[in-house]
């Protein structure tokens, strides 16, 4: 996803069968629960329930239409499902289950209701290669096995790339369009606009995979690449994604959300970029930057939180971080050079390297960080601290 609209879970306790066997009577005004593998029902010898968000349904019946060998061991309660180079084991009772030799965690544990043992639908068949959705109007859960068919990958790739044309061009309203409805991303997304005011970047996608369309919903790994054609200071980078996208009527797909898993600068970070700079802009970013550090040396939140642009959108981590660090080290933060890249007539770009080193508190390497700083003029006129990227770590110590 471009860079200017997008620039970072509790164990259940073993449950009675009893208590499972009344929430179900609870549940008899709800219409039945359905269940569909590629487009047939599911047929079961027992009715689905939902217990805390997770659908549970006899193992027998999943662990076969899933293409497993079943066991069970009556004297454990564990039940075994093994094939197509996977094994899953669980045990009724038991928040821990076992995967290909690995202890993998579930929300609620496998139970025995009237006398069937019912484990959880979506863990197994995930586990199992299959893809799981569920529709809550509907009551039904989807669970395909086969690979995406190439209508579906083709849907999921064409929307994706309609959505990089659209900030390619520069067109918020369609980017806004191409995210889905309930998408954590769009509140980033509306600042899109003033990014598109300052600089203009292109994104060239070099790659798109599909790894999975099923149930409504799929996953994408994208790399990319921006760079800056013309407009305020920008850092080239290629990127790698992990990006959700989910289908909606009639077919459309959009994405719900991304999360970054690299990043890689495209030529040196916070080079000379041959623009003047007045000696009074190097004073105030200098002034802005060294009180902010010295705020944080003073572990002075309020002082700190002054320091940062209301309109930033680091401004809620920011705080959280900042009275999470407070609450845990003592740190001492030191400026060891500044240099302003660039400014136009309410922003400023600075190239600073800083270091970080511990007093108290846990085990920390002090470092040395490169960092390139988007400084932003308040209402007042002061310059704050808006936005701020992070190049090279050099570790300065062992973790002490």
């Amino acid at each position: 996803m471009n860079r200017r609209t997008y620039t970072a879970l509790a164990l259940a306790a073993a449950l009675l069968a009893a208590p499972i066997a009344s929430e179900r009577s609870a549940e008899a005004a709800e219409p039945p629960i359905r269940i569909e593998f590629d487009g047939e029902t599911l047929a079961l010898d027992a009715d689905p329930f939902i217990k805390n968000g997770t659908t549970f349904v006899p193992f027998r019946a999943l662990f076969e239409r899933l293409g497993l060998e079943v066991g069970w061991d009556a004297a454990t309660k564990t039940v075994t499902g093994q094939g197509g180079g996977a094994t899953i084991t669980l045990r009724v009772g038991s928040a821990e289950a076992n995967v290909d030799g690995s202890v993998a965690t579930l929300t609620e544990p496998p139970s025995i209701v009237g006398g069937r043992a019912f484990v959880p639908l979506r863990f197994v068949s995930e586990n199992a290669g299959a893809g799981v959705a569920w529709d809550g109007t509907q009551r039904l859960v989807t669970v395909v096995t086969g690979p995406p068919t190439a209508e579906r990958e083709a849907a999921v790739r064409a929307a994706y790339e309609a959505y990089v044309e659209a900030v390619n061009r520069e067109d918020a309203a369609a980017a806004q369009r191409a995210l889905h409805a309930s998408s954590p991303l769009r509140g980033a997304a509306l600042k899109a606009a003033d990014s598109f005011k300052r600089r203009d970047v292109t994104t060239t996608v070099e790659s798109l995979v599909v790894e999975d369309a099923h149930g409504g919903q799929a996953t994408l790994y994208v790399t990319e690449v921006n760079r800056r054609t013309a407009g305020a200071y920008y850092v080239d980078n290629r990127v790698d994604m992990q990006v959700t996208m989910r289908e909606g009527a009639g077919g459309a797909w959009t994405i719900y959300d991304a999360s970054t898993l690299s990043q890689e600068w495209i030529g040196p970070f916070g080079a000379e970029t041959g623009a003047e700079v007045a000696l009074e802009d190097e004073t105030a970013a200098r002034n802005t930057i060294a009180s902010y550090m010295e705020a944080l040396n003073q572990e002075d939140l309020e002082g700190a939180l002054r320091l940062v642009h209301l309109d930033s959108p680091m401004r809620g981590a920011t705080e959280k971080t900042l009275r999470w660090m407070f609450e845990t080290y003592g740190l001492t933060h030191e400026l060891e050079s500044l240099r302003v890249l660039e400014r136009d007539d309410d922003e400023m770009y600075v190239f600073t390297v800083q270091a970080m080193r511990k007093t108290d508190g846990p085990k920390l390497a002090d470092v040395r960080t490169e960092s390139i700083h988007t400084l932003r003029r308040s209402a007042g006129g002061q310059w704050r601290l808006f936005a701020t990227i992070q190049g090279r770590t050099e570790a300065l110590s062992i973790p002490q």
